[in-house]
């Protein structure tokens, strides 16, 4: 197969690999490095102080990331240094075979007037969340080429040529040996901690059924955490870790007897779930969004319907020790690897760049 030159576009909010957790730039790192195991010639469009993979080129702008945004389309509208970012990488579509933008609505307008060909895929909710001025724009560009990370997050008409599932390096989530062994006897919710993620739901869960629960993410919901989530920390039952890394992370999915995923909206994928079960640990989460493409119900965790609550996800918990934890490796390990998802990325580009690939919704 033809080895391409590839640019990938992140926006310049952080730099990569991301210190702390953060999905999307993750995903993107992993990304780059598996298509330039593959030979292909990859160009990072990030900011200065990122460090790219081995054999990844780095092109920027900014030295510094502007910092991790709540507000994304605000901070599009009220400053010119996103677009200069993006403008960049466009300035010098004609080296490379094809641009894939993770760039969300910026990369929309200068794609259509390029000549190279340019693959969007957006990380995040194209149902929920959108302001009516996004939505006249994806409406406008709907005849572009996206791909889904999950099939939930499909919406809008827009023409989706495939779904590649985001993936994992393994090496990075190592299963412990001893498989089925027991746990540690703590729960584990992890995520930005918001409301439609529900911790308070995972933290109620937890203290129904008697068992501590750690509780990692940042903070991004000020008055939702301090009104809601800090008066539950007691420290000893209910514990907040702050802020992890990767690594840091991964220590607790090893141990946790389960991962709590409560979100209450349309998750457009779910990146703790497949994290944990890499680890071996199962995941009890409502069915919403892509969660219900990533975990098997009853067999690397539980799916429970939102309109069961808490009692769902207690009763769920309960039989929690009947899900092999082998199983919940081999399901990543089958679908969800870092390299699986370039491999699939890799047909589209090609799809694209032969100008065969067909809508499929």
């Amino acid at each position: 197969m033809k080895k391409l030159k590839i640019a990938q576009i992140v926006l310049p909010w952080l730099s990569l690999p991301p210190k702390k957790y953060a999905g999307t730039e993750r995903v993107v790192f992993w990304l780059c490095h598996e298509l330039a195991k593959q030979g292909h010639k990859v160009t990072l469009f990030s900011v200065g102080e990122t460090k790219p993979p081995q054999a990844v080129k780095l092109e920027y702008i900014f030295e510094k990331p502007l910092g991790l945004q709540t507000n994304v389309s605000q901070t599009i509208a009220n400053d010119f240094k996103p677009f200069l970012h993006i403008a960049k990488c466009f300035s010098k579509a004609e080296r490379f075979d094809i641009i894939h933008s993770h760039a969300q609505f910026l990369g929309l307008p200068l794609s259509a007037i390029t000549k190279t060909p340019v693959l969007h895929t957006f990380h995040r909710s194209l149902s929920e969340g959108l302001t009516q001025n996004e939505k006249k724009l994806l409406k406008q560009y709907k005849h572009l080429n996206f791909s889904s990370i999950s099939d939930s997050q499909r919406a809008l008409g827009l023409n989706f040529l495939a779904t590649v599932y985001n993936g994992l390096p393994l090496s990075k989530f190592p299963f412990v040996a001893g498989t089925d062994k027991k746990p540690n006897e703590f729960l584990l919710w992890a995520g930005r901690i918001v409301d439609k993620k529900g911790p308070l739901e995972a933290i109620l869960t937890a203290k129904k059924l008697g068992l501590p629960l750690i509780l990692a993410g940042n903070i991004t919901e000020p008055n939702f955490f301090n009104h809601k989530i800090k008066p539950q920390i007691d420290g000893q039952k209910i514990k907040y870790v702050g802020e992890l890394s990767q690594g840091q992370l991964v220590k607790y999915y090893q141990k946790a007897k389960c991962l709590l995923c409560p979100v209450k909206w349309n998750e457009p994928f779910g990146l703790t779930a497949i994290e944990a079960m890499a680890c071996g640990t199962p995941v009890v989460a409502f069915s919403n969004g892509g969660l219900k493409e990533t975990i098997a119900n009853g067999k690397t965790g539980f799916l429970v319907s939102q309109k069961q609550g808490v009692a769902g996800l207690v009763e769920a918990v309960k039989k929690i020790d009947s899900i092999k934890r082998i199983a919940c490796r081999a399901r990543v390990e089958n679908r969800f690897s870092s390299q699986i998802m370039a491999q699939n990325y890799e047909k589209i580009y090609n799809k694209i760049i032969a100008g065969s690939a067909p809508a499929t919704s």
